[in-house]
């Protein structure tokens, strides 16, 4: 498998530990107003992913996020400021993270690959028609947040991916990337 750029070290990461605070807080900082230039090409994209969701959201449905590692706890902080912000009922919210309760103790590796769990989870959440599923996930190959994707999809509920790898196969598989 080729090396995707979430997955290689960045060129300013190079002896990063042994540069100056400033340099290093310089570099971040950059690093940070690329990421915000990068959401600008995506604005149509997360325009018509917002109006899925509401859509969804004001027909009853549920909205799901499905991701592993650290984009899940990305997922899990976005799910977790709706209720509060937007008051969406906890009970129409569904957080499925590759390993379960136990991802948040510890990021092992190994259930990102289980896609039968993945299956297993979307099925337990009953995600399906008239629900909405977001995929997150960085390099937009995970095999959790790929299955999940498919899944919801095959149950009839829209699909969003999240993903940094613009040809990455999560990004194919939505509706909405």
């Amino acid at each position: 498998m080729a090396e995707t750029r979430t997955e290689a070290l960045h060129q300013n990461a190079e002896g990063l530990d042994i540069q100056a605070p400033e340099a290093v807080l310089s570099s971040l900082a950059n690093a940070q107003i690329e990421a915000a230039n990068a959401v600008h090409g995506a604005i149509p994209a997360i325009a018509a992913a917002a109006e899925i969701i509401a859509s969804r959201l004001k027909s009853g449905g549920k909205l799901a996020y499905a991701a592993a590692g650290s984009s899940g706890l990305m997922a899990l902080a976005d799910a977790l400021e709706l209720p509060g912000t937007f008051g969406i009922q906890r009970d129409r919210i569904a957080i499925l993270i590759a390993g379960g309760e136990e991802a948040f103790k510890t990021l092992a590796g190994g259930p990102e690959d289980d896609t039968e769990k993945a299956s297993a989870a979307v099925a337990a959440a009953d995600i399906g028609k008239g629900d909405c599923l977001i995929a997150v996930s960085a390099s937009g190959s995970t095999p959790y947040a790929v299955r999940a994707i498919e899944d919801a999809r095959r149950r009839g509920a829209s699909t969003i991916a999240i993903a940094n790898n613009r040809k990455a196969p999560l990004l194919r598989l939505a509706d909405i990337a």
